[in-house]
């Protein structure tokens, strides 16, 4: 919690939440040519008082560096929905901002391939664009996927959404989004139904930690865990109360949980 960030001496900036992700731009402060890059970061956990669980201190989530293309899809931009779900058929919208960092116009071509569970291409689309230098954009395509396999808390199929950026025929970019094709509807009189069936949600409450293990939870841990909630017939989670790992949300859709996520 209270993190600060330095590139070379620069301050990025200050984060006051401890759980959820964000990310510092370092172009513009790096030292090239062999010469040395430092990272400070500074976690501050003397002002938050203590708690009933363990809210963690120092760095217990994953540190990334990433490194792009000037045209890139833009970090967390790349949004994947299914809509008029059916067992024919199903609409998937992918939603994606490309980012260009040139300061010149630049042409790019974009592809999204949608791939089955047992791994074959059932959807695919491509788009041509024209960047403004400088700018993001928003591209919004649909594909229709014949007999979809839906995603239930029994049987948690997963579909995978690859997003390419191409320029002069060569890759630039690629994203890897995954995605259930499901239908949930809450209704006063008869509950909760997914995919036109009414299910029963028996739920459990869970921190962010692991306990003993502490608040850098190893991701076998949390596998370890969601096996022997899914044994005493668990299929719904409660994110108490914080921003939950994106491995730990990952999980959920592999291992067939519903979640409430309080965030």
């Amino acid at each position: 919690a209270n993190s600060d960030v330095w590139i070379n001496g620069f301050h990025l900036g200050k984060r006051p939440n401890g759980y959820a992700s964000f990310e510092y731009e370092l172009t513009g402060h790096l030292n090239f040519g062999g010469k040395k890059n430092v990272i400070a970061v500074r976690a501050d956990n003397t002002i938050q008082p203590a708690s009933r669980y363990y809210t963690g201190a120092g760095i217990y989530r994953h540190v990334r560096m990433s490194i792009t293309n000037p045209v890139h899809v833009a970090h967390w931009e790349n949004f994947v929905t299914a809509t008029n779900v059916t067992v024919a058929k199903a609409t998937i919208t992918v939603q994606t901002k490309i980012m260009n960092q040139f300061a010149t116009a630049q042409n790019v071509l974009m592809q999204i391939n949608i791939i089955s569970p047992d791994g074959k291409i059932v959807g695919k689309t491509e788009v041509k664009k024209k960047l403004d230098g400088n700018a993001t954009q928003t591209i919004t395509q649909n594909i229709t996927v014949d007999n979809p396999a839906l995603w239930d808390v029994e049987h948690p199929q997963l579909y995978t959404a690859v997003t390419k950026i191409v320029a002069d025929k060569k890759l630039i970019d690629e994203v890897t989004t995954l995605f259930g094709i499901r239908e949930i509807k809450f209704d006063a009189s008869t509950g909760f139904s997914l995919n036109g069936k009414q299910v029963k949600i028996k739920g459990v409450c869970l921190h962010h930690d692991a306990g003993a293990l502490g608040a850098a939870v190893p991701l076998q841990a949390w596998v370890r865990r969601l096996q022997i909630l899914k044994e005493l017939g668990v299929n719904g989670i409660r994110t108490s109360h914080n921003a939950v790992a994106p491995e730990f949300l990952d999980l959920c859709d592999k291992m067939g949980f519903l979640v409430m996520d309080e965030t």
